[in-house]
């Protein structure tokens, strides 16, 4: 019967917020436009464009699936954090192989040694399958899944 008890009163609250302020964190990436206009202008490799307008895209969503995680329940703001890390890690790994492939001018955004920019985004890629690995686990996905029977 304790541990009965025990695991009806688990709450994934730690989990939640942390997830929350991950993806929240992801606003700074608005930053990225004028690396997506100095692309179009031709001041930056062209080969920049696609992860900047994916940042833009990251960060200005960012917010709303934030708030999703944060106050959310049902199967919309589950899967629209789980598309949003996804696209998220697709990002920084396309980030990385232009990092690693580009021949043109880097944004100033990313000046530094190649190995620093690369080891950076591939950080935030694991901090970021680590949350998905906490929406697909089974104390979020009963939390977000469960409907209004838990409450």
């Amino acid at each position: 019967m304790n541990a009965e008890s025990k695991s009806g009163t688990k709450s994934p609250r730690v989990a939640i917020i942390l997830v929350s302020v991950l993806a929240l964190f992801q606003i700074i990436r608005i930053a990225a436009y004028p690396i997506i206009l100095d692309a179009l202008s031709g001041v930056n490799a062209e080969a920049w464009l696609f992860p900047a307008m994916m940042d833009v895209f990251v960060g200005v969503t960012a917010l709303f699936v934030a708030l999703g995680i944060w106050r959310g329940k049902g199967l919309l703001p589950w899967t629209s954090a789980i598309v949003f890390f996804a696209l998220s890690i697709s990002d920084h790994l396309d980030a990385v192989s232009v990092v690693l492939t580009s021949k043109g001018p880097a944004p100033a955004m990313m000046s530094g040694a190649p190995s620093a920019v690369v080891t950076q985004l591939v950080v935030m890629s694991l901090l970021e399958a680590l949350a998905l690995w906490a929406l697909t686990s089974k104390g979020l996905r009963d939390h977000y899944l469960s409907g209004r029977a838990a409450k």
